[in-house]
């Protein structure tokens, strides 16, 4: 059977319609730049459209590398300061974009999408098509185009069994990192890598940097790592659009253990943290163990005390199975019988803990904590069982501050580009804002690729 091959000519070629490739797209038009964008999805939007709509990012650098050590400080600054130029930019273009305030661990700046993240993110397109743009849905990215001398001069997609060849000048990554491919889960995720859920864009499958990596680029990672939460196992029913309503994030106060019953991470720098450690432990599996103080005192992100309680209950909803006890040694009981928790280990892992706490030594610890040592001796006590999660994943191609994809030897490739989650490097162990690296990013990789016209 033969296959049909259509061709398309523009300056600037954009993988991705997500907030990054649609962020990049606008910003390369008004620069003077003819623009196609490739979607691999029927529809545009990419996990942005997917989110709660809250934009935030870190509010100063020394914040920023608070939570990413070893980060590239020149990157954390880039991405700061053009999220605020891409917030106060999208209002230009009519979109409603607000602010607000938010407690957190550290100084951040937090913006809401108006009136939600799937309006804002359809309108951001109909602002590219309107501006001359052209997307092109149902298209995935299969590879980048060279020339003779090793030039980017295009790419190469599929669309429903026809061939799509693009030629231009320049090419923007933005599929939204490879969370959503079991073949790349299990080559950097390790053993238990089935056991993760996806809570992102299941269309995200490297395309991106599979493509880079094609065409010489280096790598950045770290690989193992990705901004996700905790999911309530089955036989909790969650999905895309729950997600976020499920997530505990609550556990800085609280234990989690493995399936041997032992601590086996940081309770305190937060499960989008611990996530990463989870996928590492015995079938991936993880236990939240917490009091009843815990869900009157403890706020989830940014709500307020107590909100942890209702959290709990939205769990119980969604089907969470949650055991409670009047003591910790019949939970350790419980536990051992629904889920085969050794209860003797367990409990002795629980007394660690509230001897610690009682002692106010964080030193007491076999597993260390950097914090929320607070001992669990408030009936009754409660158990969660949990998968690890994944939105978006940090490793990829080895990017710079201006947006270049740059190869092995650490030299930018001419004429390729990273937005969003395809941006390789960027973050080494925390979360400080999904969408926030879209914008910025995506504002970055627009002026930059549209600047090698005038070349």
């Amino acid at each position: 059977m033969l296959h049909s091959t259509e061709q398309f000519q523009c300056d600037v070629v954009v993988a991705g319609s997500g907030i990054g490739g649609l962020t990049a797209a606008r910003t390369a038009l008004e620069r003077g730049a003819s623009v196609i964008v490739l979607e691999k999805a029927p529809e545009s939007g990419g996990s942005a459209a997917l989110s709660g709509g809250a934009a935030w990012t870190a509010a100063s650098v020394d914040a920023w590398l608070s939570v990413q050590p070893g980060a590239d400080p020149l990157m954390g600054k880039a991405l700061i300061e053009n999220y605020l130029d891409g917030v106060a930019w999208y209002r230009t273009l009519g979109l409603e974009i607000s602010d607000r305030e938010a407690p957190y661990k550290f100084d951040r700046y937090v913006h809401d999408f108006k009136p939600d993240a799937r309006t804002f993110m359809g309108e951001l397109a109909q602002s590219v098509e309107a501006a001359g743009g052209t997307i092109l849905t149902s298209t995935g990215l299969h590879g980048i185009r060279t020339g003779s001398d090793g030039t980017i001069n295009g790419v190469v997609a599929r669309q429903e069994g026809r061939t799509i060849e693009v030629a231009a000048r320049a090419v923007i990554l933005a599929t939204g990192g490879f969370q959503a491919s079991p073949d790349l889960r299990a080559r950097y995720f390790g053993r238990w890598a089935d056991r993760v859920i996806v809570r992102g864009n299941a269309f995200s499958t490297g395309d991106g940097f599979l493509a880079a990596l094609d065409v010489g680029a280096g790598t950045a990672g770290p690989f193992g790592r990705f901004y996700g939460h905790m999911i309530p196992a089955p036989p909790a029913q969650t999905g895309v659009h729950n997600f976020a309503s499920v997530k505990p994030d609550f556990s800085e106060y609280a234990v989690f253990v493995n399936l041997y019953g032992e601590r086996f991470d940081d309770e305190f720098l937060g499960d989008e943290v611990t996530v990463h450690a989870v996928v590492h432990q015995p079938e991936a599996l993880c236990f939240l163990v917490f009091d009843e103080r815990v869900c009157s005192e403890t706020p989830t992100g940014d709500g307020p005390a107590g909100s942890a309680g209702r959290r709990v209950q939205t769990i119980r909803d969604a089907g969470g199975e949650i055991l409670e006890a009047q003591d910790l040694g019949s939970l350790a009981v419980a536990m051992a019988d629904r889920w085969g928790v050794p209860s003797r280990r367990l409990l002795a892992t629980l007394t660690e803990h509230n001897a610690a706490a009682a002692a106010g030594d964080l030193g007491l610890l076999s597993v260390p904590r950097s914090g929320g040592l607070q001992a669990l001796d408030s009936p009754p006590f409660y158990a969660i069982r949990f998968l690890p999660g994944a939105t978006f994943t940090y490793g990829g191609a080895r990017t710079n501050a201006r947006a270049q994809i740059l190869d092995s030897t650490g030299m930018p490739i001419p004429g390729l580009f990273a937005a969003g989650a395809d941006v390789g490097g960027l973050y080494t162990r925390g979360y400080t804002g999904g969408l926030a690296v879209g914008i910025a990013y995506g504002r970055i990789a627009g002026r930059e690729s549209s600047a090698i016209l005038a070349g």
